[in-house]
């Protein structure tokens, strides 16, 4: 059987890309603080690719954390109530929520096998 998970995968790593190459371009974002949604985008978007080679089911799990750590780290800073910006919170609080349901499945995939 087929899993869905790399096609999830793909999906969410394209939407974080489309989403955080629009804040770079309409706001004033210091475009270094990309660079790590982009790493974490791109080696998803890798390892969906390459998901039947055992090493990638790994790596997945390592961008998903690695994503769901930025995310978590963006989310808190702007609710911080001593600065926080309180800018997106929606969205981040959403890609949040489908980082840490890609760490569950993917955690889930590997303990299957």
């Amino acid at each position: 059987m087929t899993s869905l998970l790399p096609y999830y995968a793909l999906g969410v790593a394209i939407l974080l890309t489309i989403g955080e190459t629009l804040v770079v371009i309409r706001t004033n974002k210091y475009w270094p603080l990309s660079l790590d949604d982009y790493l974490a985008c791109a080696l998803l978007i890798y390892t969906a690719l390459t998901f039947e080679q055992g090493s990638s089911q790994i790596l997945m799990l390592i961008a998903w954390a690695l994503m769901s750590g930025n995310l978590y780290a963006m989310l808190f800073t702007r609710m911080d109530p001593n600065g926080g910006t309180r800018e997106r919170l929606g969205a981040l609080t959403v890609m949040l929520a489908l980082s840490l349901t890609g760490i569950v499945a993917t955690t889930a995939h590997l303990l299957n096998q």
